[in-house]
């Protein structure tokens, strides 16, 4: 079974999770249409303003993408993680790929599925810009671009583009500054940091403390005045 991936799917490693094994993976290119972040999330876990991958009918447009062969067997599995056919519809397209054009299935957004000012999550965009091998540098370089979704960080505070961190069954919102930090404060402190402990360190001790000579010195410091624990 031949299936033309354009979003996260790009990212082998999501098709893995999903349990969906491919025999190859080639460039392909589909004409004809233009990749859009309009697919509503639905999902409670999610803010509303995220959008997902959805490709639309554009006489002038390209999608780029992964031909993979997938297992004839594991195409319910396919459909099941596509949300088929609540959510997306499987359809027939014909895609360029090595010269050929070749027919094979993909996935659109139903029309009651769709809304206008979604943008993706960084998280989301990373999966589909691992497929760089696969990719124009066009095309990945306008991905990388893209506007993404924005809110507060739950760290700092500061509205700008996040990131989504799992703790304990539930979603943080982390922007880029905070996650770095995070993960070197607790590379330093010798075990992960929770989000909280961030929280603190940010605004206990890095918005307002004196300044510290070191990574070292400014964790032990919050150690010493129990904002995290030892």
């Amino acid at each position: 079974m031949k299936y033309f991936a354009y979003g996260s799917n790009c990212n082998p490693a999501i098709m893995e999770k999903k349990g969906v094994s491919f025999t190859t993976a080639r460039r392909a290119v589909l004409p004809g249409y233009r990749m859009l972040f309009n697919k509503l999330a639905l999902r409670e876990s999610l803010p509303a303003g995220i959008g997902f991958a959805n490709i639309n009918e554009d006489a002038g447009g390209e999608v780029e993408g992964i031909l993979y062969e997938i297992v004839d067997d594991h195409l319910d599995r396919l459909d099941q993680s596509e949300r088929y056919p609540d959510h997306y519809g499987r359809i027939e397209v014909t895609v360029h790929c090595d010269d050929q054009a070749i027919q094979c299935i993909s996935y659109q957004a139903q029309s009651d599925k769709i809304a206008d000012g979604l943008r993706p999550s960084r998280n989301y965009l990373n999966h589909i810009l691992e497929a760089k091998d696969f990719l124009s540098w066009q095309y990945f370089e306008a991905l990388d671009k893209s506007q993404t979704f924005e809110d507060a960080c739950a760290c700092c505070g500061k509205l700008g583009e996040v990131v989504f961190i799992r703790e304990e069954d539930q979603l943080h919102m982390l922007c880029q500054p905070c996650r770095e930090a995070r993960l070197i404060w607790g590379d330093t402190r010798g075990r992960r940091l929770t989000v909280a402990e961030t929280k603190a360190m940010m605004t206990q001790v890095v918005q307002v403390g004196p300044g510290f000579g070191s990574i070292g010195e400014l964790v032990q410091h919050a150690i010493d005045t129990k904002v995290i624990d030892p």
